[in-house]
């Protein structure tokens, strides 16, 4: 077996990873310190911070012979009998004298800094770097730029690890960025007349490991360290990324991508990322609401159910069909409990999937095949990154749903025309989208021919306004459970902030209407049954989603890889992340 030795420590390497030795030695929990170096671009190993001992052990006579001079890790392969040695006073020394540069001209402003709190600069100063400053001459003052609508360079924080150039360069290709001049006048700036607009443009903000490129949505909203942080999926298109959903006084205020080699490695989408907004908007629904006469009064959750289950038993009863509309925007586990409620009253009731949106075109964002991305030309992370016109989170999980609930998947559409036609008494329409999904004389058409309606929504629609019974559901960001995306793969997505006043998350008011004991419910138990009773959803065994999600059964289709290992950018950020928790 092939072997590694980090620190008179020899170590298995994984057969067939190709590792730096920065990954390595990340793998065996080594820290190597590092600004420049990201697994999704080049090599570059210009910020000298990751310099280690390198050498190899002969496999004869064993003995260990060292390199006179250090080596950046971003660029030394984990080979079979590769030596490396990260701690020695040689490398100590190393990483304190490239700290003490790093900070000849960097501003003293922690304390007004967004970055404080999860930047590279300030832990490695205090883990790496001394406590005296010795450079006395004046500091090179740089100015403040504005290199797009969205995002500020202040360029006397930067550090020149070039992340953010080879980003615009490799990932997006569209270059906005480049390094102006050299030596210590060289400057991080955009081509005249070209700001960092493209669709993917806040990603420099996340990749860059000072407080340099700072985003303008969150400046000084917000300190790191007062924000909690919940591993959710973005619900802004069908692609599903994963991101960091961080709250604080209920309320979200930002998203950050969160790591998926199989959805959307590192990045996020500037749509997807300014979606979370949408959960902090003032005029979500905050009551239940029953019509009386020609208006709406609030009722509590227990008499608004009450009516919702007595008048669906009675339309039953007098030989009228529901119609029961599941939005792409619910999660499996709510789609499933409220068709299983309504096809239980009567299995003639038609389930359909809610109206599913669509902008524009998909987007397709295809890395520069640069090899050698992580220090071995025979690895390359080089896969799409695709933005999808269908702005439905979870029109394949649904779809599942109704398939095994219904037997085939009906269009809103179709239904539509059902209604219009009076084969129903009654509608119970179950959304979470986050913007109107109906229309007003869609909404006059279904009102006029249906006895009684309920809408589920957690945003006020014409439908909402004509309908007998408001139930105030869940936002995106105030349910748990699973979402399933356009390749097919079933995603876990925590609840970032607790339930709005008057509102109950949609899982809930389903349980209570099932009468189902143990309320709250869990979305995991209920996905465990969901795994039990429906094939598509056998790979969900037990209810627990691993960190990266499962494909559904009977998707034989993944994205190509090869992946790289797990992978958290860097220590300190790492750091940064269990200070603000």
């Amino acid at each position: 077996m092939a072997t590694i030795i980090i620190n008179n420590v020899e170590y298995p390497i994984p057969e067939g990873e190709k590792l730096n030795a920065i990954q390595m030695a990340q793998r065996v929990g080594v820290e190597i310190p590092y600004y420049c170096w990201h697994p999704a671009l080049s090599v570059v190993a210009n910020c000298r911070m990751c310099e280690i001992e390198v050498g190899a052990k002969d496999p004869k006579t064993g003995e260990i012979k060292l390199l006179p001079k250090l080596v950046p890790g971003c660029q030394t392969p984990a080979k079979d009998l590769t030596v490396l040695v990260t701690n020695s006073a040689k490398v100590k020394e190393h990483q304190r004298m490239v700290m003490e540069y790093l900070l000849l001209n960097h501003p003293l402003d922690c304390p007004v800094c967004d970055q404080a709190g999860e930047c590279g600069l300030q832990d490695y100063s205090f883990h790496h770097g001394q406590s005296v400053h010795r450079f006395v001459e004046e500091r090179s003052v740089n100015p403040r730029k504005e290199v797009s609508d969205g995002i500020q360079l202040n360029t006397d924080r930067c550090i020149m690890c070039t992340r953010c150039v080879r980003f615009t360069r490799e990932i997006t290709r569209t270059g906005e960025l480049q390094v102006t001049r050299r030596g210590s006048h060289a400057e991080i700036d955009i081509f005249p007349g070209l700001p960092v607009e493209n669709p993917l443009a806040a990603n420099v903000v996340d990749i860059c490991p000072v407080g340099a490129l700072l985003d303008k949505d969150f400046l000084h909203k917000q300190r790191a360290w007062f924000l909690s942080k919940h591993d959710a999926v973005c619900t802004g298109c069908a692609t599903g990324c994963n991101v960091s959903a961080e709250e604080n006084r209920g309320a979200l205020w930002r998203y950050k991508p969160r790591h998926n080699p199989h959805v959307n490695d590192f990045w996020i989408c500037d749509e997807g990322r300014y979606s979370y907004k949408a959960a902090n908007k003032p005029d979500l629904l905050g009551a239940m609401y029953l019509k009386t006469g020609n208006d709406h009064k609030k009722a509590t959750t227990g008499e608004a159910l009450r009516v919702v289950a007595d008048r669906l038993r009675e339309t039953v009863a007098a030989g009228g069909k529901i119609a029961g509309v599941l939005s792409p925007f619910l999660t499996v586990e709510e789609a499933y409990l409220l068709g299983r409620y309504l096809k239980a009253l009567n299995p003639a009731n038609v389930l359909a999937m809610g109206p599913i949106p669509t902008r524009g075109a998909d987007q397709t964002f295809t890395p520069d095949p640069i090899e050698g991305r992580t220090g071995d030309a025979s690895f390359v992370v080089c896969r799409p990154f695709k933005i999808r016109a269908e702005k439905a989170p979870n029109r394949l999980g649904v779809a599942a749903v109704l398939e095994h609930l219904e037997g085939k998947v009906h269009s809103f559409e179709a239904l539509l025309d059902r209604v219009k036609g009076g084969e129903f008494r009654a509608l119970y329409a179950a959304s979470s989208a986050v913007e109107p999904w109906i229309d007003q004389a869609e909404s006059d058409a279904i009102r006029a021919k249906l006895d009684f309606v309920v809408v589920q929504d957690s945003i006020l629609t014409p439908l909402a306004q004509a309908a007998d019974v408001v139930l105030a559901g869940a936002t995106f960001a105030e349910k748990a459970g699973g979402y399933v995306n356009a390749d097919g793969r079933l995603q876990y997505s925590a609840a970032s902030l607790p339930p709005r006043e008057g509102s109950l998350p949609d899982l809930d008011l389903a349980a209570i209407l099932l009468d189902r004991p143990g309320n709250p419910v869990r979305s995991s138990e209920v996905l465990a049954e969901m795994a039990a009773e429906i094939p598509a959803f056998a790979t969900a065994h037990g209810g627990k989603l691993p960190e990266y999600g499962v494909l559904l059964a009977g998707v034989d289709h993944a994205p190509a890889g090869p992946f790289p290992p797990p992978f958290v950018d860097s220590w300190f950020v790492a750091q940064g992340a269990a200070r603000a928790r």
